[in-house]
């Protein structure tokens, strides 16, 4: 990840349609497999699944077809001290994640429990996500007193 600055060029034209035809396509793609995975509300469905899909489908678009026009990539963007701090709190939870992960196996095989494996998956994944957040508030704290 590195930081960008934006500059007041512009792209072609035809890149902005380009953009637009991209996002239209896979707004209709995810409409319609959302709309299939539902055949008796095929429509409320679709209609839901393309307002999800529209906005990321859009922004993937100008994306591929217009920021390389318009975005201009710091050549030192790497070397940012956020970049630093985001990398020290992924590490960190990383390995709070494994450990948790490691401790949860062994009292389910011990203790012979069964559960869904969906909640658990969801759990790690909130507990990951808390948990780099939280070390990246403590460490960018530590850095700035």
């Amino acid at each position: 990840m590195s930081k960008v600055s934006f500059t007041s060029r512009r792209a072609p034209v035809h890149h902005y349609v380009l953009a637009v035809i991209l996002g239209a396509i896979l707004t209709i793609a995810v409409a319609l497999l959302v709309g299939a995975s539902n055949p008796g509300d095929f429509w409320p469905a679709a209609g839901i699944g393309a307002l999800c899909a529209a906005y990321p489908a859009m922004s993937l678009g100008t994306r591929v077809f217009v920021s390389r026009h318009t975005v201009t990539r710091d050549q030192h963007g790497e070397q940012s001290v956020e970049l630093q701090w985001m990398r020290q709190a992924g590490a960190g939870a990383f390995l709070d994640v494994l450990v948790a992960t490691i401790v949860a196996a062994v009292v389910l095989a011990v203790g012979r429990f069964q559960i869904e494996a969906l909640p658990v998956l969801l759990g790690l994944v909130a507990l990951s996500a808390l948990d780099a957040g939280l070390r990246y508030l403590a460490v960018r704290h530590r850095a700035l007193k």
